[in-house]
């Protein structure tokens, strides 16, 4: 699996914060994500793609919705960011859109502009410990999840309201039997019970 290990300094709110990256080429991911357990390690997944590259963002959103489904299905969940490297060149036609309707669907943030010309690292090394540190704002949900959350939801209130029926029939059947013993119901023929 082609990979570099790389150890990264950044301050965050004040404090100085070390990263150790491990960097996947996108070859190696089938390969990591072929064990279940493979997310359990990682604290925060970065997807970083070439803006001037509509393919680049093609494959980096089917490398997240992989991430993201195997999260969902594993239970091990991993917050991801999206970087847009090479922000000082022009974007693809539709770069914008694309990526602002994929971060909104899947609850992420929009992907953070780098450029190397203009060497503000830091500020990506502070995101990702922000979202290291608050993983519940980047974890994406794909629509098989959250269709499966909207079933998991609706059975669980379905479970709720039987079980309140079944209370509030277990109380009537008790109430009418403790009127039975103390002889205060009586059968009155065709018009019913009386208390």
């Amino acid at each position: 699996m082609g990979c570099h290990r790389r150890i990264r300094t950044t301050l965050y709110k004040g404090i100085k914060k070390t990263l150790f990256l491990l960097e996947i080429h996108e070859d190696g991911v089938s390969k990591l994500l072929s064990s279940k357990e493979s997310l359990a390690r990682c604290d925060i997944a970065v997807f970083v793609y070439d803006s001037s590259d509509e393919s680049s963002w093609k494959r980096a959103t089917e490398l997240l919705m992989d991430v993201a489904g195997d999260g969902e299905d594993t239970s091990y969940e991993v917050p991801c960011l999206i970087v847009a490297a090479k922000d000082d060149l022009d974007s693809f036609p539709m770069a914008i859109q694309n990526s602002t309707r994929v971060s909104q669907d899947m609850g992420i943030e929009a992907p953070i502009p780098i450029s190397s010309k203009l060497s503000d690292f830091n500020n990506i090394f502070r995101r990702i410990v922000n979202a290291a540190e608050h993983p519940h704002l980047s974890i994406p949900e794909t629509e098989a999840g959250r269709s499966r959350k909207q079933y998991h939801r609706l059975i669980n209130r379905s479970l709720m309201v039987v079980s309140g029926m079944l209370i509030v029939w277990h109380l009537t059947t008790v109430l009418f039997l403790m009127h039975l013993k103390l002889g205060v119901v009586e059968n009155v023929g065709d018009h019913g019970w009386i208390f």
